[in-house]
């Protein structure tokens, strides 16, 4: 029989892993599971895994350990993770599972993070702002890699035809600069951030604004600054009070056909950030309202009624850990039936 610990790894991969077994009609069974957070242990209540903790391996007898963390998905990583729990390597591998747009990969040839990036560099099809992000020659830029795909499908519309677009979260200054690249000559990059520092950033078509997005009084001030505003990007301090805020103050003023994305959505299922599974407080809860404007012209019921996000909202695009909306001037749906 051969025993296995995951470590790390969500449920989905739990059923990846169950599913494999039965497929491969192997004797095999699942010998513990190792997650970061209990909440996330209890989707398997059902399955009656045993819910051990990191230092509980080195006395589980196992004959493979797999690991999905991000700080352990390549070589380097499981060889540290091994190393400090004192296991046998060759019992250890990495589970790479983590989105990266549309390149294919192939992950048994994926040692170290330089090796992925290699692979991604000399793949079809990059966009833009991949061979951007990829080339390098930029300050300090910090993306999810399937970002990438999503921002080209929604912003291209918009290069070369000088828009305003204005990004929360300025970080390094990596990405005000990817989007002068991208957008070209004429548009105007605004960033906003808390840290006074990142003034230093300014250049050529880039303005920085100091201050707090969950502050309402200064994204009035922004808004009378910048009158018009065709693309906002939240990429700030991702706590659900910032990120509600920012939308309720800034959404209605994005151009009528404009496109308003918010980014980094995982964290409406973290505490810490005042979010988690169901909680009525997150941006993930908060946002699934928007799914009932878009429809509020069929309801019958007077708690749901057309409003101001009814007449705006032209569709909702949900990825992992982002949504994008993309704006435009609504009305009830037509019917015709022809022929």
């Amino acid at each position: 029989m051969l025993e296995i610990i995951l470590v790390g790894i969500g449920t989905d991969c739990v059923s990846i892993v169950e599913q494999a077994i039965n497929e491969l009609r192997e004797e095999a069974r699942i010998q513990a599971i190792i997650f970061d957070r209990d909440e996330r242990y209890g989707e398997l209540a059902d399955r009656s895994y045993p819910q051990k903790t990191i230092e509980d391996i080195p006395g589980i007898p196992f004959d493979k350990l797999l690991i999905c963390c991000k700080s352990c998905i390549m070589e380097e990583g499981v060889k540290l993770f091994c190393e400090e729990l004192s296991l046998p390597r060759s019992k250890c591998s990495g589970y790479i599972t983590h989105k990266i747009g549309p390149h294919k990969i192939a992950w048994d040839q994926v040692k170290t993070k330089e090796d992925l990036v290699e692979q991604i560099c000399f793949s079809e099809g990059l966009n833009d702002l991949e061979r951007f992000f990829y080339g390098g020659q930029h300050r300090t830029l910090s993306k999810w890699l399937h970002y990438f795909e999503v921002y080209d499908r929604h912003f291209a519309k918009y290069r070369n035809k000088a828009p305003v677009v204005m990004e929360i979260g300025v970080f390094r200054g990596g990405s005000m600069q990817m989007w002068k690249d991208y957008f070209g000559k004429g548009a105007q990059i605004i960033g906003v951030d808390i840290d006074e520092k990142t003034k230093a950033f300014e250049e050529d078509q880039i303005h920085i604004e100091i201050g707090s997005q969950a502050d309402r009084d200064f994204l009035r001030q922004l808004k009378l600054k910048y009158p018009r505003i065709d693309i906002l990007i939240d990429d700030g301090g991702h706590t659900m009070e910032q990120q509600i805020t920012t939308f309720e103050e800034m959404f209605c003023h994005i151009s009528m056909n404009g496109v308003y994305l918010c980014e980094d959505l995982h964290t409406s299922y973290w505490k810490e950030y005042g979010g988690g599974y169901k909680c009525p407080d997150s941006y993930i809860e908060y946002s699934k309202n928007f799914i009932d404007y878009l429809h509020a012209w069929f309801s019958t019921d007077t708690a749901l009624q057309e409003n101001k996000y009814s007449r705006s909202m032209h569709s909702l695009h949900y990825y992992d850990s982002m949504l994008v909306i993309e704006k435009g001037r609504m009305g009830p749906a037509v019917d015709i039936m022809l022929g």
